[in-house]
């Protein structure tokens, strides 16, 4: 579940509907209107029993985001979402302890036509670095296909599930191995039961899925 802009006390609302998520991940307009007390709390409070994944948009010389990772790991945080273009995270990736990686390769909006275009050269990027996975759109079944198929053994990431169009499950078919679900949830009146369809759909889907092939 993407917690970006929480009406609702983070730990609260992640109280509710834990036992339908994997994962959290924390965006930097929760750290924004929240502060960073609330995300060391939510930190604790959830490490061990969800997936912690920080996405504050890590897009600098090598040496700005080693340290930057480095205090996303003493936070709590399982893993981290980093951008590719600056190039240089190999040399991050590589270089002593931290959490998990994930290389943004494209994104989910239709404007972001330059970052898809070179989609390729960014998941070489990934894959020389070693990262542990990517992300990828759920809005754009056709680059999740195609990263499913040049990286088989990376975790794909999958946002814009429920808010951008696509349904529960569909990039799940298409070869991510999870989907992030923010507004869909976040903004529900009751992110408990909207959290509770979205796994039934998930599941429904896939099992589908299987049994057609």
């Amino acid at each position: 579940m993407a917690l970006d802009s929480v009406p609702a006390e983070p730990r609260e609302l992640v109280g509710e509907v834990e036992e339908y998520a994997v994962g959290v991940k924390v965006g930097l307009p929760l750290l924004l209107r929240w502060g960073l007390q609330a995300v060391k709390e939510l930190c604790e409070t959830f490490c061990g029993t969800l997936y912690l994944l920080c996405d504050f948009k890590l897009a600098d010389i090598p040496p700005v985001v080693a340290e930057e990772l480095k205090l996303i790991g003493e936070l709590g945080f399982d893993g981290a979402i980093v951008h590719l273009f600056q190039g240089g995270i190999k040399s991050v990736s590589t270089g002593g302890s931290r959490p998990e990686l994930f290389g943004l390769v494209a994104m989910t909006h239709p404007e972001s036509k330059l970052l898809d275009a070179h989609f390729k050269e960014l998941m070489r990027e990934a894959l020389e670095a070693g990262l542990e996975g990517l992300v990828i759109p759920a809005t754009k079944p056709e680059i999740v296909k195609a990263a499913r198929k040049a990286a088989p053994d990376a975790t794909l990431l999958a946002p814009g599930v429920g808010a951008q169009g696509p349904l529960p499950g569909s990039a799940l078919e298409a070869g991510a191995d999870f989907e992030i679900v923010g507004r869909l949830i976040v903004a529900s009146s009751d992110p408990r039961s909207v959290a509770r369809a979205v796994r039934d759909a998930q599941r429904a889907r896939v099992y589908s899925a299987r049994e057609m092939h």
